[in-house]
């Protein structure tokens, strides 16, 4: 098989076929009935795993829930913008950026379930209700996003070849070193805004109080607002009680602590007006369109050289006439 055919799964499945069955074309009826059924199968495994993210995502994010048909057709979308825009040709740059972030993100939850837990860092349950979860929890995000960004700027050749090829491994390295290091300096606080009714582990289901439905007691929450159970389906779509079962772990109030304890008051107080917010805003929208073009830059620059400079220049004029 011809090196440029190697890989095509389709010249793959022929080729073993052609082993097992003396005839050609029934060897390629096979083969073609074998790609079209795992090709349907994968794709529509992405679409439904695809469409359950932004659902949970954005339900937690805007407090609203269209339906899972909405984030399907959104998810099925975003493909297929991928697809035109050309992605397999930049598919192993692509993968090797997302293998980091992922290997952060995952080795930031194993160092909290190995690590953190048995050695008492961390609560020994595991806890998934917004009502009882810290906004931002420092040992999950400050774990994740520190062995993301070693690791990426090894990826990208800052630290020598060598560290670019192991990439993955720093960032598993690093999400094992910095997640129990913030636990402790945390004394793990972060974890839980505030504990379950111990009355309840005696009920077998308990009735929602908005959508009527019962579940078991560990998908229940008491809220204040209702002052009657909550579902964690419910409190995450609702967005009028402003979290007030967790005033002290919302992400403003986590966020006016830190800038206060940085931050001179003057500057605080500026940040807090409506202004203020809004540059805030802007400042962290432009920060990360900054960070996609300068990644598509990279990988582009990367896959094509002789149009590297042409495109380097244009990222630089979008840099210089951006709002900084």
């Amino acid at each position: 098989m011809p090196v440029e055919h190697a890989a095509d799964p389709a010249h793959m499945y022929l080729t073993a076929f052609g082993y097992m069955i003396p005839w050609h074309n029934a060897a390629l009826l096979l083969m073609a009935a074998f790609v079209v059924v795992s090709q349907l199968k994968i794709n529509v495994m992405n679409a439904y795993a695809g469409s359950l993210a932004w659902s949970n995502f954005f339900s937690r994010l805007t407090h609203s829930h269209p339906g899972r048909v909405v984030w399907l057709m959104f998810n099925v979308a975003i493909a297929l913008l991928l697809m035109e825009l050309g992605i397999y040709k930049l598919l192993e740059e692509t993968l090797g950026i997302f293998s980091i972030i992922a290997m952060s993100w995952l080795c930031t939850i194993s160092a909290d379930l190995f690590i953190n837990k048995p050695l008492g860092l961390a609560p020994p349950n595991i806890e998934f209700k917004r009502a009882h979860l810290y906004d931002i929890n420092p040992v999950g995000v400050g774990a994740m996003t520190a062995s993301a960004l070693v690791a990426l700027t090894a990826h990208f050749g800052l630290f020598g070849a060598m560290a670019a090829s192991l990439a993955p491994y720093i960032a598993l390295i690093t999400a094992f070193v910095v997640s129990p290091a913030i636990a402790w300096a945390t004394k793990g606080k972060y974890y839980l805004a505030r504990k379950p009714r111990q009355s309840w582990k005696k009920l077998s289901t308990i009735t929602c109080s908005i959508c009527e439905h019962p579940f078991e007691p560990e998908d229940m929450a008491w809220c204040p607002a209702y002052s009657a159970p909550i579902c964690s389906l419910c409190c995450s779509l609702d967005s009028r009680c402003h979290d007030m079962c967790k005033p002290h772990a919302s992400f403003n109030y986590q966020t006016a602590v830190v800038a206060k304890t940085l931050l001179p008051q003057k500057v605080t107080q500026t940040l807090s007006t409506r202004l203020g917010r809004y540059s805030i805003a802007v400042v962290l929208s432009v920060a990360g369109i900054g960070i996609i073009l300068a990644m598509i830059a990279h990988q582009t620059g990367t896959a094509s050289p002789e149009t590297a400079s042409v495109i380097n220049r244009t990222v630089g004029v979008v840099f210089s006439s951006l709002p900084w």
